[in-house]
């Protein structure tokens, strides 16, 4: 059993680390092309990259099923209206998250976006999730880390990171929608659809609000290679596989790391450097979201 949950806690540290780094291809695309049409090469192409792959994991868990006799709820039918769900509030966070990317640093867009993780437990409240003084606390901790991190003198910095920020209230929405159908429906197939949905929805808006051309595509051909590849179809076919044997304590500290891996790829792949304030401001959000999730777990209400 130790063995199989140290397994899944690597393939945990994986994923964070493929989306921790994606903020550099994600910032390096913007100098070729428009952010709506960037996503929707990124998750159009990772969504059909993921329809092999759930076939290949699929197939086995089906037969499982069908020999206990479940009730299978696998079909692409029935996971539709799920997927599309979740790839209507995937469209809203990424396009916001990408298009901050032309007005803040890649680093400081990876830390904002952790901050889902604490409004996570936040957001649940309205759903009647139950949550305790440790989440508050850690809410509050990141909150002054936010604030220092806020660079109030630069307008444009200031306006990307309120759109990162909208940006993660807007994945902490996914998240929670995410948690309601991935224990109704088959995990994979609504990723594959969320994608999908994703990429036709960022499509039709770029269609309506940008000039997108093949060519802008092809210069910005491997940030979209990385991302389908590395952030889209193999970090969240590790997420999935991971979360189902690591602990859930440990999950979540190891998926927030992705805002470290972020800063430092932005430091070692595009030379973005964090003054002193800025890297208080990390240090404090972090220890806002390990904060929020040791009191989840050891807190009273489990």
């Amino acid at each position: 059993m130790k063995q199989k949950q140290a397994k899944a806690e690597l393939l945990l540290l994986l994923a964070a680390l493929f989306w921790g780094v994606a903020f550099v291809p994600q910032k390096i695309a913007m100098a070729h092309i428009e952010p709506l049409a960037f996503n929707a090469w990124r998750f159009f192409l990772g969504g059909l990259l993921l329809i092999p792959i759930v076939y290949w994991l699929g197939a086995r868990r089906e037969q499982v099923a069908m020999e206990e006799g479940s009730d299978v709820l696998h079909s692409w039918r029935k996971c539709l209206p799920g997927g599309a769900v979740l790839g209507f509030w995937l469209f809203l966070g990424a396009a916001l998250q990408q298009v901050s990317l032309l007005y803040t640093t890649a680093g400081r867009a990876g830390f904002i976006t952790g901050f889902y993780l604490l409004l996570v437990p936040v957001i649940g409240l309205s759903l009647g999730h139950k949550t305790n003084r440790w989440t508050w606390a850690g809410v509050a901790l990141a909150l002054i880390g936010l604030y220092w991190l806020a660079d109030f003198s630069e307008e444009a910095q200031l306006i990307g990171d309120l759109m990162v920020f909208a940006s993660a209230f807007v994945f902490a929405i996914q998240v929670l929608s995410a948690d309601y159908l991935v224990h109704r429906y088959d995990a994979l197939r609504l990723a594959a659809i969320q994608f999908l949905v994703c990429g036709v929805l960022s499509a039709i808006a770029s269609l309506l609000t940008e000039q997108p051309t093949l060519q802008a595509a092809w210069d910005a051909a491997w940030p979209i290679a990385y991302m389908m590849i590395f952030s889209t179809a193999i970090a969240f076919t590790f997420q999935l596989l991971g979360q189902r044997n690591a602990a859930p304590s440990h999950a979540t500290v190891i998926m927030s790391l992705e805002s470290v891996f972020a800063v430092a790829a932005g430091w070692l792949f595009l030379n973005e450097l964090l003054s002193a304030k800025e890297l208080v401001g990390c240090g404090l959000m972090l220890a806002g979201m390990f904060v929020s999730h040791y009191g989840n777990h050891n807190g009273t209400h489990h």
